[in-house]
């Protein structure tokens, strides 16, 4: 078979196989989207979003919470607000494990570390990552260390591990 009766072969195919795809597309083709999108059946009970049960309400921020994040043992949490403060809950509970006062008020972001949970950290328009020692915490708010490589605001923290951290920020760099 020469090169050509190969090409006139394969464009032969190619004619089938749209003839073939056009006879499935119109047996497909019941309605038109207008009458699809108009009607009320599954297309829209898609769309609704998931039912959502209130399960626990913490309270004991007095400022907007602007983050939260879940520790790897699925029972605690540490979330981040406008009044100052980094709580770690208990959600099973519901009661505050610890409370750490922030140098800034201005969080924008929270992390549990995943591995040990015994470290959290925050960020935001401080420009800076804050990281506390949960076992050291209580006797000290310090932070144990304190991660000023950002020009702009942090925008998110994560724990990459015990010893990594990885941050973002508005000054469109990832470190």
């Amino acid at each position: 078979m020469s090169v050509a009766q190969r090409i006139e072969a394969a464009k032969a195919e190619v004619e089938k196989l749209k003839d073939e795809i056009d006879k499935v597309r119109a047996e497909k083709a019941d309605k038109t989207i207008d009458q699809v999108s108009a009607s009320k059946g599954p297309l829209k009970e898609i769309r609704k979003p998931p039912s959502t049960k209130l399960r626990r309400t913490l309270k004991g921020h007095f400022g907007k919470v602007y983050a939260m994040h879940w520790a790897n043992n699925s029972h605690d949490l540490v979330s981040a607000s406008q009044d100052g403060k980094l709580i770690v809950w208990n959600a099973y509970s519901t009661n505050k494990v610890q409370a750490i006062p922030l140098r800034s008020s201005w969080v924008m972001s929270c992390a549990f570390e995943q591995t040990k949970g015994n470290l959290v950290a925050c960020g935001g328009l401080d420009n800076m990552c804050s990281i506390y020692n949960l076992q050291q915490a209580q006797q000290q708010s310090r932070a144990q260390q304190e991660l000023v490589s950002h020009d702009g605001y942090l925008s998110c923290c994560r724990f990459i591990d015990e010893t990594r951290i990885l941050t973002a920020s508005g000054d469109s760099t990832c470190i």
